[in-house]
């Protein structure tokens, strides 16, 4: 029964349906539940914002998650969104003392010990407490957003949750390859909430908000952590963030140079923005209840030597010299077609 249950709700939980998880494992007495199923019930709470109730799920199991790291994870993550900085970095630094690679909890004490120190200025204090303030959608908004994600580049019956989010929140939809369209398309989903920088001269045409996307091919490891894998989903973060932290903007054409290939199994190491191509026409606006504008752009990764054409000459003429194939998904080993130029 534990392992039909533990199943089941691992589905939802991949539906983000917190609350029937919630539902389900509470049907059971707590001196009944299993230590997983506790430690499950906890994650959901977690995701429901009900931290103090995770946190005292968590504490009723102390002796059988002391030496378990996703344990000490989920109480740190309570902790955190708590305010409670010191007892959530105890429980970070021991998840990295087992799990080093863990990357979600090197963030989280990373910004633990910022606001700590108070060097950060990313939140807002009152007392002991220091709460992030990140740029959100409001509910129309994001449905909105995620309707027109739909509706233009299709259902995405998975998403990758931020878990921090110190200005914008950033999750990111998965759309899985069709038959029509046989790529994966990731989007972002939170970028838009921030207004970008855009000169005076061009704020009538709308340009202060966006959301990007970028198509890999169909055999990509979406699971994977390894960087040769995860660099697309990493700078779409990266990106997505840029606007933000430089107080700047970014539109079509606009380049950004990483200073290195993305990663060991692709020489490419800057990023083009273009309107989103193998799409129906209207996938790169989106007219949010209020009249405002959201604006789609694709990435499509780049040699350093086309990025130098680019800025030497301009946007169009290096996207002419492309295969029209090349707008479909990314071919991280294609022809350079700048190169000896």
């Amino acid at each position: 029964m534990t392992n039909e249950m533990v199943e089941q709700c691992e589905k939802l939980h991949k539906k983000d349906e917190h609350q029937e998880i919630i539902q389900l494992i509470s049907e059971i007495p707590e001196k009944e539940r299993s230590y997983q199923l506790t430690g499950i019930l906890a994650r959901a709470y977690n995701n429901d914002d009900q931290y103090e109730e995770a946190v005292r799920l968590l504490l009723s199991v102390q002796e059988e998650g002391q030496y378990d790291a996703l344990w000490h994870f989920r109480l740190g993550y309570a902790y955190y969104y708590l305010g409670e900085l010191e007892e959530s970095k105890k429980e970070f630094e021991f998840v990295l003392e087992s799990d080093p690679e863990n990357e979600d909890a090197q963030m989280f004490l990373e910004w633990c010990i910022s606001e700590l120190e108070d060097v950060g200025g990313l939140g807002e204090e009152t007392g002991n407490d220091f709460n992030y303030c990140p740029e959100l959608y409001t509910e129309e908004e994001i449905i909105a957003v995620e309707a027109h994600i739909s509706e233009y580049f299709g259902d995405f019956p998975n998403v990758f949750h931020e878990l921090l989010s110190p200005d914008i929140h950033v999750d990111i939809a998965v759309i899985p390859p069709t038959p029509e369209k046989n790529f994966y398309t990731f989007v972002t989903m939170g970028m838009g909430a921030h207004r970008m920088t855009v000169p005076k001269e061009l704020e009538k045409y709308q340009l202060e908000r966006a959301e990007l996307l970028i198509n890999m091919p169909a055999d990509w490891n979406i699971s994977s952590n390894d960087e040769k894998d995860y660099w697309p989903l990493r700078w779409l973060k990266i990106m997505a963030r840029l606007p933000g932290e430089q107080e700047t903007w970014l539109g079509w054409g606009h380049t950004v140079p990483a200073g290195e290939p993305f990663a060991e199994n692709t020489k490419l190491e800057c990023m083009i923005l273009v309107s989103p191509v193998p799409f129906k026409n209207g996938a790169e606006k989106c007219i949010l209840p209020d009249g405002d504008v959201i604006l789609f752009y694709q990435m499509i990764p780049i040699y350093e030597e086309e990025m130098n054409f680019k800025l030497d000459n301009d946007a169009e003429e290096l996207l002419q010299m492309f295969d029209d194939d090349m707008f479909e998904y990314v071919k991280i080993d294609r022809k350079n077609v700048c190169e000896g130029r």
